[in-house]
């Protein structure tokens, strides 16, 4: 019976064996096969020409039981657009008998270095990539936008030089601005800067754009770091703007700086002396702090400050005005842990570790928010020397931190619970390190600005364009909130 049953046995298991064979690495030429692809089009955005692009893969699927030989994989346009593939590392423009075996997938590597197009306006390159296989094709789009660009590797400015929207700036390496140099820069004018490289100002920039070209500085990546956050979203793109401590008199009206490493520093200078004056700027994104200065001059008016992996302005000594500003701070790039929105001092540490103290002789924050995603956005470094002046002075504020009004806060909106909270519209809710920092319709900024203030300094439109004085009551911060239809 024993005997039997083996026999039996040894008479299924080639059967079972047939039964489960997995067809997966068995070819199949049918032509009701198909395959798919992470995208119908690869898209690059802006290429500067000569410079090579970043490298975009697309994923070739086969989701047959079968495995299915691509005969051919063709770049269409070869020799002639500037892209170039590489199958599963093989690279080529006619890449023969790639094996996708069933429930499997295989890579495609896309890079493209663009010709001069000799034009001051963006070029639209396209080409395809065509899949043939079991006697039919397919084909996937490219798709890259050419820009030829003026390249500084660097560039010395050793006398006044005026720079204009023609076409944009790739900055390699440092820019530097001579002392008794001025850069000015004109509305609509684009300066990317290369990772690492950096602007060291001497001499003196101004910069004037407009709500409807401003200038813009900024790295020079317009792809993507992860599947819906842009490298333009993150910080750390090119290193900074370093003011040395003998240049005076920067002026910068609608400009946008975004990306950096170190931020824009300001050295210790003269306090009695204009270190620098912002209008209707946003200054966003940098790993160490935003904006720093020691025993300088500085305005800043109608302007956003945000984001920094340390503070959005330290303010050391020296002589400070801040009118209708929004400065926040919800970094959170990398888990990183960002210090106060805000941080006030009146005294330094020298390599010996003394402590130098330096005068805050006047530190004004008017109808501005100061707020972030930690429980207090406010740091107050004070000697407690007599002799060492710590001004400071806070009027119609709206401020993340715990405290109660004096001589030093007026009419401030304290921040205690949701009905204090200045609401902003998106805060990085979808991980795309975006943020939106208009008021929403429930802000405790609304109304809460002082009138007076706002027509003194003639901050009568915010930083959109935006009456303020349409209801007579202004709102705190860059932004004035305006009702939607829908509202």
């Amino acid at each position: 019976m024993k005997n039997i049953r083996f026999f039996i046995l040894f008479l299924i298991l080639p059967i079972f064996f047939i039964a489960c064979k997995d067809d997966s690495s068995e070819f199949s030429s049918s032509p009701g096969l198909s395959l798919t692809f992470s995208k119908d089009t690869v898209r690059f955005d802006t290429i500067f020409s000569t410079f090579g692009s970043a490298t975009t893969r697309l994923k070739i699927y086969n989701c047959n039981k079968n495995a299915i030989c691509i005969d051919e994989v063709e770049l269409m346009g070869a020799g002639q657009t500037g892209f170039r593939i590489n199958v599963d590392g093989v690279p080529g423009d006619k890449i023969k008998n790639v094996e996708v075996y069933g429930k499997d997938s295989a890579f495609v590597f896309i890079e493209i270095t663009v010709d001069p197009i000799n034009s001051n306006t963006p070029l639209l390159i396209e080409d395809s990539i065509r899949f043939s296989y079991n006697g039919k094709s397919q084909y996937v789009r490219l798709e890259a936008i050419g820009q030829d660009a003026i390249v500084w590797n660097k560039k010395i400015i050793e006398q006044d030089t005026t720079i204009t929207s023609t076409k944009p700036f790739l900055v390699l390496d440092t820019l530097l601005i001579k002392e008794g140099a001025t850069l000015n820069i004109e509305g609509g004018t684009k300066l990317h800067f290369h990772s690492g490289a950096m602007m060291h100002v001497q001499g003196r920039i101004n910069a004037k754009g407009t709500r409807q070209n401003p200038v813009q500085m900024r790295g020079d990546r317009y792809d993507y770091i992860l599947t819906n956050t842009p490298y333009n979203n993150i910080p750390g793109q090119w290193g900074g703007i370093t003011f040395d401590s003998l240049s005076f008199d920067n002026y910068f009206e609608s400009v946008k700086i975004r990306g950096m490493e170190k931020g824009i520093e300001f050295r210790r200078s003269d306090p009695a002396k204009e270190k620098a004056t912002f209008l209707n700027c946003e200054i966003h994104n940098s790993t160490g702090d935003l904006v720093s200065a020691v025993d300088c001059n500085i305005t800043v008016k109608n302007s956003l400050l945000s984001n920094a992996g340390k503070a959005v302005a330290r303010l050391i000594g020296g002589n400070y005005t801040f009118v209708h500003c929004t400065l926040a701070n919800y970094m959170t790039w990398w888990g990183m842990i960002h210090e106060k929105a805000l941080v006030l001092g009146n005294y330094i540490y020298d390599d010996d570790g003394n402590q130098i103290a330096i005068p805050l002789q006047k530190c004004d924050f008017i109808n501005s928010i100061i707020s972030g995603s930690s429980s207090s956005e406010v740091t107050l470094a004070n000697t407690k020397n007599s002799d060492n002046p710590f001004a400071h002075y806070f009027s119609n504020c709206l401020i993340k931190a715990s405290g109660k009004d004096d001589e030093n806060f007026v009419n401030t909106v304290w921040y205690k619970n949701s009905k204090t909270d200045p609401k902003f519209v998106y805060l990085n809710a979808d991980r795309d390190y975006y943020y939106d920092f208009h008021l929403d319709s429930e802000s405790a900024a609304i109304n809460k600005a002082e009138s007076s203030f706002t027509v003194f300094y003639s901050l009568q439109n915010d930083l959109d364009g935006v009456s303020r004085l349409a209801d007579n009551d202004p709102d705190i911060g860059c932004y004035e909130w305006v009702k939607k239809e829908e509202e």
